[in-house]
């Protein structure tokens, strides 16, 4: 229902009701389930690289074998970039990183506009990490690892 106020017209802004509370709710929750997926999957493969580790006594026993390789590189800072995106939404989610944030910021829907934000480019950066992995694997067989 419109009102008038100086002869013009003048739409109520509506507030928000309890269906929008719980959709911010499930929201909240599903970005919290991918972004602890995300921690744990980068983790794991952050500790199991491929290729491996070298075991031969030395110097270098315990570096990776492919570590002068550059898609391993990429690996290598695309799953650390993924995991500490990642781990930054956890943070903000439980709200250890709220006092960074200006006052306005501190509210539901900002926030979540800031982890889907900050996790979209987390996923990003595990599809580089995991397509990276996958190209190394692969790579013996040339036209595997082209199409993957």
């Amino acid at each position: 229902m419109n009102e008038e106020v100086a002869e013009k017209p003048v739409c109520p802004i509506g507030l928000p009701n309890i269906s929008a509370d719980i959709n911010l709710e499930k929201t909240r929750d599903a970005h919290l389930v991918v972004a602890a997926l995300i921690v744990t999957v980068t983790f794991a493969a952050a500790i199991t690289v491929p290729g491996g580790f070298k075991s031969e006594e030395g110097s270098d026993q315990g570096t990776p074998y492919l570590i002068h390789e550059v898609a391993f590189r990429t690996f290598v800072v695309t799953n650390a970039l993924a995991f500490s995106l990642s781990l930054s939404t956890l943070f903000i989610h439980f709200g250890m990183l709220l006092p960074l944030f200006p006052k306005p910021l501190g509210s539901i829907t900002s926030k979540l506009f800031i982890v889907d934000v900050i996790l979209g480019l987390a996923l990003v950066a595990m599809g580089i990490a995991f397509s990276t992995t996958t190209y190394i694997v692969l790579k013996p067989s040339l036209g595997l690892a082209t199409t993957a």
